[in-house]
């Protein structure tokens, strides 16, 4: 996290000086020394808001579609799979990622719409070529290691522990934002065949899931620039606050042009 504090009095040094007034040395110093303390005082709150935050998600059951797919719950008959889905992200937008940040945004979408495409018998080899040159791009040793987990909860809390002690802890949260964007985007394109199979309860979770994100987002755009086109992203997510199924049907059909806005601002 990059200390804009202590740039901020660096400039009002320099502007003081370039007019002509100045301050003790020492006087400087003291005020160093306290925007430094109290943006590691900062630093410290907003680390342990976010512990608190990846804790509170991995606690409850995030039943994403892929899951509700290898159970069984969403199934295709043999005429629905004749009609592909045309919402999917291609495998070729992997190539417009520029930024770290948008690699692992798409990396984390591709992975989603993979499973869909595989729900309809589509080729994925496409989807696997993309993401494997998106991990080789991003080379984060996290997600190697993520890979030999068995349950998503293991593999939240390897990415998560890892990618913090990694310095990457801005770059988790991108990702879990823009899976969660993503399977929401996929159940507004089709609600009761993707809603298929939730209970309420875990309904609730996805709401309370993708209102954690929003808080973890917006904490982390104070202090990486590249979080703050994230936050705005996230915004038409908001209104999603159903604790029951009927109810989350509802605000998907209602919310469905500003999912696919939200979702449309991660690949920009």
């Amino acid at each position: 996290m990059k200390k804009f504090t202590l740039a901020i009095v660096a400039f009002a040094a320099m502007v003081l000086a370039s007019c002509g007034g100045s301050k003790p040395q020492q006087e400087v110093a003291d005020q160093d020394t306290t925007k430094t303390f109290e943006q590691a005082q900062l630093e410290a709150s907003v680390k342990m808001h976010l512990d608190s935050l990846s804790t509170q998600i991995n606690e409850k059951q995030f039943a994403a579609i892929e899951e509700n797919i290898k159970a069984g719950k969403i199934k295709l008959s043999a005429d629905e799979k004749k009609v592909k889905p045309t919402y999917l992200l291609s495998p070729a937008v992997s190539a417009n990622a520029t930024s770290i940040a948008q690699k692992y945004a798409i990396l984390a979408m591709l992975t989603a719409d993979k499973e869909i495409a595989a729900l309809y018998d589509m080729d994925i080899s496409h989807y696997n070529e993309a993401t494997s040159k998106l991990m080789s791009e991003i080379n984060d040793p996290a997600i190697k290691k993520a890979n030999e987990a068995k349950t998503n909860a293991e593999i939240n809390k390897i990415l998560y522990k890892e990618m913090e002690a990694e310095g990457r802890i801005n770059f988790y949260w991108v990702m879990t934002s823009a899976a969660t964007v993503e399977t929401v985007y996929v159940m507004s394109q089709n609600v009761e065949k993707f809603c298929a199979g939730y209970t309420d309860e875990q309904v609730a979770n996805i709401t309370f899931r993708v209102f954690c994100i929003i808080d973890a987002i917006d904490q982390l755009s104070v202090y990486d620039p590249q979080i703050v086109g994230i936050a705005e992203a996230l915004n038409p997510l908001k209104n999603l606050n159903a604790i029951t199924l009927a109810d989350f049907k509802k605000e998907l059909a209602a919310s469905k042009e500003q999912i696919e806005a939200s979702r449309a601002a991660f690949l920009k």
